[in-house]
């Protein structure tokens, strides 16, 4: 019985790469979050600066309810 180890991200970056014009893996995205603890993440404001980060590298515009709903889904990962 294997793990269904980086389905969720393969996903991801299925969606990524479908609206981004540039190819992306997964260690180009980490590499946008270096220096970002767990703690930064539960922090509202860097939270939301990375996520903003990551769309504007990746060339997708995020509304501000779009940046809600990523910090939510972060949250509850987190918890």
């Amino acid at each position: 019985m294997g793990k269904k180890k980086g389905k969720g991200t393969s996903d991801l970056l299925k969606k990524i790469n479908k609206k981004s014009k540039k190819k992306w893996k997964m260690s180009d995205i980490k590499s946008l979050a270096k220096g970002i603890t767990k703690k930064d993440l539960k922090d509202d404001k860097k939270l939301g600066d990375l996520i903003k980060k990551v769309s504007k590298a990746v060339g997708v515009k995020l509304s501000d309810k779009q940046i809600s709903s990523v910090k939510k889904q972060v949250h509850e990962k987190l918890d």
